[in-house]
């Protein structure tokens, strides 16, 4: 599958869509692209993707239209390269499309995750380049939700059921395990992530996330620190700084996407029990006791498995695959510009 660098083509029976500017029909390769609209339309509406569906057809079957909806059936996960994606993380990508046959899955890599700022927002395109790669991935997430819509999940991220019964929000984040907010962050009550996030196309809060990361670039702020400058701390003081109930932003309790605690840190947090003095932290570490899987739940709709690669390194991954081996024979978007 090509990753817009290659001139290699896809294995025989896979397809390939591409994200653009301008809403065209073509080839690229060989293969048939589909454009999604300019910066002033609707991007990601379902009327844009019923028609994709009404003009393409997948193994002889045409695909019928979804009901509408306000957050459009786009799955969006990023890594480094399509070439070289972690086989741990094989599965769990495929679990989106297990779960939601009937939506688009696009993937990102860094490349792409740059072009979308020199693109669609040129204001933070310096920025971007300055940054390290993982906090271009977390301000590629924010962009590409505000000019797209859809759901945003990491790559170690597994899908357990169907998202259809969410897409009817406006924008939904989640807080992840109390025991971490209160062991690892010093909180005394859940605090958010942005492992996983979702909305509707040009919803207003990723503007003002987006904003608030420029604003502490600008003053030299956390620069070295990826997590408050451009990952979960500053979702959480932007949502803080908004009105969240004139926004329609939904905040979801970990129970959704965050039944699991960071298994392979257990050790540490143990540790942090042994010295447990005030009531909220025992009673986070007696959640450890209690769920030692997990807690999952009917609404568990998928389960974060806390890889951490930007801080762990990556040495200790076996195998790599190539992006068109994961899913051999399937309809995969990419971003083109």
């Amino acid at each position: 599958m090509t990753d817009g660098t290659t001139k290699r083509p896809p294995q025989a029976g896979s397809s390939v869509k591409t994200i653009a500017k301008v809403l065209v029909g073509t080839a690229v390769l060989g293969i048939t692209a589909w454009h999604i609209g300019s910066m002033d339309s609707t991007l990601g509406t379902e009327n844009d993707l019923s028609l994709l569906r009404e003009a393409n057809t997948f193994r002889g079957q045409k695909r019928p239209a979804p009901p509408p909806s306000v957050i459009p059936r786009l799955i969006h996960q990023s890594w480094k390269t399509s070439e070289n994606i972690p086989s741990r993380f094989v599965p769990w990508m495929q679990s989106w499309r297990t779960f939601n046959p009937e939506w688009q899955y696009v993937f990102w890599d860094d490349r792409d995750n740059l072009q979308l700022f020199q693109t669609y927002f040129p204001e933070y395109y310096p920025m971007a380049t300055q940054l390290a790669k993982i906090s271009l991935a977390d301000m590629a997430r924010y962009a590409l939700l505000y000019q797209y819509g859809g759901v945003y999940a990491d790559a170690d991220f597994e899908c357990l059921q169907s998202f259809d019964d969410l897409i009817d929000l406006d924008l939904f984040l989640s807080f992840e395990p109390l025991v971490h907010s209160v062991l690892l962050e010093g909180a005394t009550q859940p605090v958010l992530c942005n492992a996983i996030l979702a909305s509707r196309p040009k919803h207003p809060f990723w503007l003002h996330v987006l904003q608030q990361i420029k604003a502490k670039f600008d003053r030299q702020e956390s620069l070295k620190d990826p997590v408050a400058l451009t990952g979960p701390r500053v979702v959480q003081e932007s949502v803080e700084a908004v009105n969240i109930t004139t926004m329609n932003i939904s905040l979801l309790p970990e129970e959704y996407f965050y039944p699991e605690i960071a298994y392979w840190n257990l050790d540490n947090l143990q540790t942090k029990c042994s010295k447990a003095a005030s009531p909220v932290v025992q009673d986070a570490c007696a959640w450890i006791e209690k769920y030692p899987t997990g807690r999952h739940t009917a609404k568990t709709h998928a389960v974060h498995h806390w890889q951490c690669t930007w801080a762990r390194g990556e040495s200790w991954f076996a195998r790599t695959y190539a992006l068109d081996e994961i899913f051999p024979g399937q309809e995969v978007w990419r971003p083109q510009f």
